[in-house]
């Protein structure tokens, strides 16, 4: 499971990247610092310019470095030394040539400080502390070219304000866009432990119905009939033979209870009722295969209904069940003609409850129809839409 420092990591990763963008910029800009010496014969002072270019390469040698190693603009020794560096840099850099040329020849120096511009930027963003920085570039420079001044001097300066206030703006976006990747990162994480938790609850809940089916359904008419007293006939043996596979099935997987198909599922529950002594015409047409957990909770729908027919509707009652299943969905009517009741006063038992339920959980709808005197009719569809009237 993912913790909150591991959340972080977009935001470190976007300051690492920011970092190594200026660690590029420092590197790329430090051949400029040698371009003086192609002008050798040009310089008042040779020695310095070459000096100076040495220098300049230890130090983005080690402001890349540092970089590298920490991951971070946010670094006040590596922002303010190279802001320094930079000053001296142009204000003893520049004095290899005479005055005239310095703005020719050892302007070359000024990329190589720009660096530092753009990384205050990075680093401090809008805050106070860089203006002094800022301020004492832009003077270096303006006392490394004195007196001779150009119109270029105007656009030098402006690039020291530029790099620093697009450094500024390219950082705060790189850092919102961090921010707001985090929170959709968190979101997604939420949402997946709560789909985690629900699939959970929805197994624990279906293991449960299952239990309850294979209890109610298979264990306790047997239970029931042998309490009774009542002779153990054939059909109730084969419906004993059944329910012992079943349940030894279910103790080894509470997952799968069948697998069986939706057909053959129906036709065994069909055949159970019928060696029970119930008077049962059954139609089942399959044209398509319903999930299986849907199958299974029909089928114990159908079940219950079953049973209720033959407790409750009479001795000798006729009773028809056809079952329907295709690509729409699928559809279940039991039909008999019974006693009967009244649906205002009779409430239904636990197992409709539990049964009917099952199926609702699945998209599914049962309905009851019964008059006194009449029978009764049991409708399963799934899903509720499917097969309409």
């Amino acid at each position: 499971m993912r913790t909150d420092d591991d959340s972080d990591q977009v935001r470190r990763h976007t300051e690492e990247r920011m970092a190594r963008m200026i660690a590029y910029a420092r590197a790329g800009t430090t051949p400029f610092v040698f371009i003086p010496l192609l002008g050798w014969d040009r310089l008042q002072y040779p020695v310095i310019s070459l000096l100076s270019a040495l220098v300049a390469t230890g130090e983005a040698t080690w402001f890349f470095r540092r970089v590298w190693r920490r991951g971070d603009l946010r670094d006040s020794l590596l922002i303010w030394a190279d802001v320094a560096f930079c000053v001296a840099l142009m204000l003893v850099g520049t004095r290899a040539a005479v005055p005239a040329d310095r703005n020719v020849i050892t302007t070359e120096f000024l990329p190589f400080s720009l660096v530092a511009s753009a990384a205050m930027g990075f680093g401090l963003g809008f805050q106070k502390k860089a203006v002094p920085g800022l301020a004492a570039m832009c003077a270096a420079w303006v006392l490394a070219l004195y007196p001779h001044f150009a119109l270029k001097l105007v656009s030098d300066l402006l690039g020291f304000l530029l790099w620093y206030v697009i450094a500024v703006l390219i950082g705060r976006e790189l850092r919102t866009l961090a921010e707001a990747t985090e929170r959709a990162q968190r979101a997604a994480r939420r949402a997946q432990r709560l789909l985690a938790e629900q699939e959970k609850l929805t197994v624990i809940t279906r293991q449960r119905e299952l239990a309850h089916r294979e209890i109610h359904d298979h264990l306790l008419p047997i239970v029931d009939h042998v309490a009774a007293g009542q002779v153990v006939d054939p059909g109730l043996a084969r419906a004993a033979r059944l329910g012992a596979n079943r349940a030894r099935r279910f103790i080894m997987d509470p997952r799968v209870v069948t697998g069986l198909p939706f057909g053959q599922l129906m036709e065994e529950l069909c055949d159970v009722y019928v060696d029970r002594g119930l008077a049962l015409t059954s139609v089942i047409l399959v044209d398509g295969e319903p999930p299986e957990e849907v199958g299974e909770a029909v089928a114990a729908a159908a079940r219950e209904a079953l049973t209720n027919v033959l407790k409750h509707a009479g001795d000798d009652v006729r009773v028809n069940l056809f079952a329907e299943s295709g690509a729409g969905g699928l559809e279940v009517v039991i039909r008999d003609r019974g006693r009967g009741f009244n649906t205002t006063v009779v409430r239904p038992g636990g197992g409709f409850l539990s049964t009917f339920a099952a199926v609702a959980r699945h998209g599914g709808a049962c309905v009851v129809t019964s008059e006194p005197g009449a029978g009764s009719r049991v409708t399963i569809r799934w899903p509720k839409e499917a097969h309409a009237e």
